[in-house]
């Protein structure tokens, strides 16, 4: 046993150590103490120290994850894949523990314009991808991470994004898959099974998406949808990070933000914006995550949250990008829009701020300065899914029920409507995600996320707004008892 720093880890025996280093070669491995300590780190909200990995491991291809995948099963090590390093790190236990990172595998395997998919590797970034369909006419979600994330994880997972209004959740868009499963054997799913190349991730029989969620295994390649772009082929930028401006032609692309007296009425504004089907972005935003998104120091922050103004213009307001075609299908979708704010009682934010985000329309495409939003402290409780636009509004307004004995103990920030609600498929699912500022100065403040996690799932249950998996299984063909069944197989 080694410990430096407070961090416990055990040392790869040599034999095994000599045996990952012949799969991925001398300079693809390491058990240096100061690589190890880049890789044992968890998001801001979680205040416990991660498990520290005995080794990284750099594969390079499918071939090289399968070889790891086998010798860490035959030795019974814990193996972990990451890419982009957002959360890393190991749970705690006596096992040797190795990190799988995937940043070698980076290629852009095909770009099919026709059929409008891309196939790509795991280590493939937002920055990466988007410029390059961009340059033929495409475009995808990006999921709101960051242009440094690793795509391909954003389509495994749920992948939120700004724009489900007019798109969808990005797992909608995941087509054939490679997967090196828990055994080392290696799985082509749906049509990439048959041959038949990579359209679509399903066969006959019963679906194997949903082992996706469960993140065990490595997945190696796997194609996207593609959507059509309706911008220019290379995104217009001025100035220099973190004061550059981002504005696409405003004949085809426009923002307006409203504010609303209550969210029923803002509730009912997206509801009749889908209805419409006009719109590419539709969204309640977060108002104090906007203000720490667009300062670039927490002086400032600080400066524009004492003002008032976002309070006052931004905790019931919504966002509306209208991205078209031509002039003539943006004057439609325009009056169209306008007609709706007229009867759901909706005004225009003060102009300083829709000039915020006409200067940034990087915002809608990639965001590309998302790492700000927990410079502060922050985290994320709850993350929700609903059936309707209503109910997640019902959600929205059990919020206060926990906040309120934070915000009064001075422990987060006073933003009680810091949430987003975001339409899917024009109305017919939603999202609802809250954000909190928390104080990193006080003494227990690694506790208050925790705690505030434990009190929004306590409220979400006795609302019924989120059920344990086994009340829920037998109205949903017993998926516990099969989820339960797969974790013993692997």
């Amino acid at each position: 046993m080694i410990e430096r720093e407070g961090i416990d880890r055990m040392s790869l025996p040599e034999h095994i150590y000599k045996m990952l280093e012949g799969v991925v070669g001398k300079e693809y491995i390491s058990d240096r103490p100061h690589i190890l300590a880049a890789y044992r780190h968890t998001s801001p909200q979680d205040g416990r120290k991660p498990a520290s990995p005995d080794a990284v491991v750099l594969p390079g291809n499918t071939e090289e994850v399968q070889a790891v995948v086998k010798t860490c099963k035959l030795y019974d090590i814990q193996c972990n894949s990451v890419v982009s390093l957002l959360f890393a790190g190991m749970p705690p236990g006596p096992k040797l523990k190795i990190i799988l990172s995937l940043r070698r595998m980076n290629r852009i395997l095909e770009i099919n314009e026709e059929d409008r998919y891309v196939v790509i590797e795991p280590g493939v970034r937002h920055v990466q991808l988007k410029p390059e369909l961009m340059k033929r006419g495409l475009s995808y979600p990006v999921p709101s991470v960051g242009p440094s994330c690793s795509v391909m994880s954003n389509f495994l997972g749920k992948g939120e994004h700004h724009n489900q209004h007019s798109t969808s959740k990005n797992n909608r868009y995941l087509l054939g898959y490679e997967w090196v499963m828990p055994s080392g054997e290696i799985l082509r799913a749906g049509s990439l099974g048959g041959d038949a190349g990579w359209f679509c991730p399903d066969g006959p029989g019963p679906s194997l998406v949903g082992l996706i969620q469960k993140g065990r295994g490595v997945f190696t390649k796997a194609a996207i949808g593609l959507d059509a772009w309706k911008g220019p082929a290379v995104m217009p930028s001025l100035g220099r990070t973190p004061s550059y401006k981002v504005r696409l032609p405003q004949d085809c692309h426009k923002v307006f933000i409203f504010k609303f007296g209550a969210l029923e009425k803002a509730r009912d504004f997206m509801i009749e914006m889908g209805r419409a089907e006009i719109g590419a972005a539709v969204l309640k935003f977060f108002y104090a995550t906007a203000a720490v998104m667009f300062t670039v120091s927490a002086n400032d922050f600080w400066a524009l949250w004492d003002s008032g103004l976002f309070q006052k213009e931004l905790s019931c307001a919504v966002w509306v990008y209208l991205a078209t075609s031509s002039p003539e299908e943006t004057a439609y979708e325009e009056r169209v829009m306008w007609d709706i704010v007229r009867e759901t009682g909706g005004e225009e934010v003060d102009p300083s701020i829709r000039k915020i985000w006409e200067d940034n329309m990087d915002f809608f495409i990639i965001v590309s300065f998302l790492q700000r939003v927990l410079k502060l402290g922050g985290g994320w409780a709850p993350v929700l899914h609903a059936d309707s636009l209503r109910h997640t509004c019902e959600i929205a307004r059990a919020f206060p029920e926990f906040l309120n004995e934070f915000i009064e103990k001075g422990q987060i920030l006073n933003a009680p409507n810091n949430f987003q609600i975001i339409p899917i498929e024009y109305g017919h699912g939603a999202h609802v995600e809250l954000l909190f500022f928390y104080d990193r100065t006080l003494p227990d403040s690694k506790n208050i996320p925790m705690e505030l996690m434990k009190k929004s799932l306590e409220t979400d249950l006795r609302h019924g707004h989120f059920s344990p998996a086994p009340h829920l299984g037998h109205l949903y063909g017993n998926f516990d008892h099969w989820a339960g069944k797969i974790r013993e197989a692997f």
